[in-house]
């Protein structure tokens, strides 16, 4: 007995890979006889994800002992390996940060580590080197350096950003004696923000010195001071005063991404720039973490993606042999099952499905027939573990033009779906005046 079938189917912004140069009336680097170069300890609560983990790094900062007014000077802070908490292999991996500038001069620095090249084993320290950056002096004094915010984007298959800030106020760790130097041109304009660490949705105020009487622009960009985004400020203004003195402000906006960033303040031709970190507010612990330090609970999102598959049905391969009948001048029984049949409802919807069958008559080679409601079924139907349920169509006899259910699987407000056996039992009642010979007919079950 031959089947068809016909089945309905249904980051993260990165951080740097180079130190930001001061654009505008900056004067060349300078180059210092002698270098501050003093190492000391700070304490980082960093971030991966949703797991926090404490970094305590060694870090040594170096810059010219002494500099003169208008110098623009190279920084540089070492940092040792950062702990292995990365929990896939790091093919490579970028750092961008800041140094905060106190003293005669506050403000802060970009500084940035180029690219570097893995592979870190999985939960291997990682390590962050060397990273630099250019200051401008602006003002006479001493002028302290003292490590900020990190920002560690590892390329793992995925790019996974880690973001550390220092426990409360990191020590100062180089120092350099700016003097007037005397004659020569003045310095260029400077530029400060505070506060340094800002939250997503808090303002910030803008100060400096030197700059023309008149309007400025203020933009956020990345820890290399490029990739500004015009929408992470937002109510920005700035102004600079007959005396050359800036002031200004702007609101950082709930979307502007978190970690090492730079402000920018354009005014014509010039622009100065001026490290800040962007911080989101941190939630509660909850769940399995609610009451304990979040120093020492973390909790980890695991997120599934599960895709619709067919619909589908296959068949037991094989003819169905009835067994043979001897003709007596009485009706007579011909009795067989049907081969199983498996329906796979794998859509992961709501919809139903149903399992119908048509039968054409018997024929035989002679020409003879048996019509096909002559044929009786009593369908059954089962679902396999896990499944939803199925119900088996009624018994009753067979039609050349109008569908039986053979087996079906209703919908309603919730997903079904599953594997399904469905079979029945099969009565052919032959008429006593039936021509002797061999007959075939074939039923077409159709999935829909």
């Amino acid at each position: 007995m031959g089947t068809s079938v016909n089945a309905r189917r249904p980051g993260l912004a990165a951080a740097t890979a180079a130190a930001t140069a001061v654009a505008g009336l900056a004067a060349p680097a300078a180059h210092a006889a002698a270098t501050t170069a003093q190492p000391g300890k700070v304490a980082y609560a960093c971030q991966i994800f949703s797991t926090r983990f404490a970094y305590d790094a060694t870090v040594t900062v170096r810059a010219p002992a002494t500099a003169k007014v208008g110098d623009r000077v190279t920084v540089e802070a070492d940092f040792s390996d950062l702990p292995g908490v990365a929990p896939l292999p790091v093919n490579k991996w970028r750092t961008g940060g800041a140094l905060t500038v106190a003293g005669a001069q506050p403000g802060s620095v970009p500084i940035a580590v180029p690219e570097r090249q893995g592979p870190i084993p999985a939960r291997a320290p990682i390590p962050v080197g060397t990273a630099t950056g250019e200051l401008t002096l602006t003002r006479a004094g001493d002028v302290t350096l003292a490590p900020a915010a990190l920002r560690i984007v590892a390329d793992a298959g995925a790019e996974a950003t880690i973001d550390c800030a220092p426990k409360g106020d990191p020590t100062v760790l180089a120092t350099v004696r700016v003097t007037d130097g005397g004659g020569g041109e003045p310095p260029g304009p400077d530029v400060t923000v505070t506060p340094a660490t800002v939250k997503r949705g808090a303002g910030l105020t803008v100060g400096g010195t030197g700059w023309k009487p008149g309007a400025a622009s203020l933009a956020l960009c990345d820890a290399n001071g490029a990739d500004c985004e015009p929408g992470d400020l937002t109510d920005a203004t700035a102004t600079a005063d007959a005396g050359g003195r800036l002031t200004g402000s702007a609101k950082v906006a709930e979307e502007a991404a978190p970690g090492a960033r730079t402000l920018a303040v354009t005014q014509g031709t010039v622009t100065r720039r001026t490290a800040v970190t962007v911080t989101a507010d941190t939630p509660p612990p909850t769940g399995g973490c609610a009451g304990k330090p979040g120093d020492r609970c973390g909790e980890q999102t695991l997120k599934v993606t599960v895709n619709g598959g067919p619909l589908t049905m296959s068949q037991k391969p094989g003819e169905v042999a009835l067994t043979p009948v001897t003709l007596d001048g009485t009706e007579r029984s011909a009795t067989g099952e049907l081969r199983e049949v498996e329906v796979i409802d794998a859509r992961g919807g709501t919809a139903g499905w149903s399992l119908t069958g048509v039968l054409t008559d018997f024929t035989s080679p002679s020409g003879t027939r048996i019509p096909a409601g002559r044929l009786t079924w009593r369908p059954s139907c089962a679902a396999r573990d896990g499944a939803t349920p199925v119900t088996p169509g009624s018994a009753g006899p067979l039609d050349t033009a109008t569908a039986a259910t053979l087996c079906g699987g209703p919908g309603g407000s919730t997903v079904v779906g599953g594997t399904y056996t469905a079979g029945a039992g099969l009565d052919l009642k032959v008429p006593p005046a039936t021509g002797a010979d061999r007959y075939t007919a074939v039923l077409t079950l159709t999935l829909s």
